[in-house]
């Protein structure tokens, strides 16, 4: 089972270029990326899971070349509002045991996606290990 959250198009997100911002505009950014992923987990009711995985789409508003895991900084934000949600204990390597990113088809305006797969804890290797392959994302 996969669940999908879509963050509001008007959502203003963090990018890793986004080095040189003034640290106020960053932690406010951060901060609402962080609410909207909370209140958008509780609202879509994701249950809690011990253990997932997370693809993280971007969709661009245009089809000029991009590197999708420049949003990292985005994607940290919302996995910790999925924290603040309940959906996982921590994000640490017990719990989240990946983070993929891939690039989506082109919308009206630059969007995010997180598309959460909770994996058993029975099926989940006790250590990081190099040799799990990532679940495919949620059916569209």
């Amino acid at each position: 089972m996969c669940f999908t959250i879509d963050f509001p198009p008007a959502l203003v997100l963090l990018t890793a270029n986004d080095r040189a911002a003034h640290w106020g505009r960053r932690a406010a950014v951060t901060g609402g990326i962080r609410v909207a992923a909370a209140t958008l987990a509780r609202a879509a009711r994701i249950p809690p899971s011990e253990q997932a995985w997370i693809t993280v789409v971007l969709h661009p508003h245009n089809r000029r070349r991009l590197d999708p895991h420049n949003w990292g900084p985005s994607a940290k934000a919302a996995i910790d509002g999925l924290v603040d949600a309940a959906v996982l204990p921590d994000d640490d390597w017990r719990h989240l045991l990946g983070v993929t990113f891939l690039l989506g088809p082109t919308r009206p305006a630059r969007q995010l996606a997180l598309h959460i797969t909770p994996v058993a804890a029975h099926h989940a290797a006790p250590a990081p290990s190099r040799t799990r392959k990532a679940p495919s994302p949620c059916p569209a």
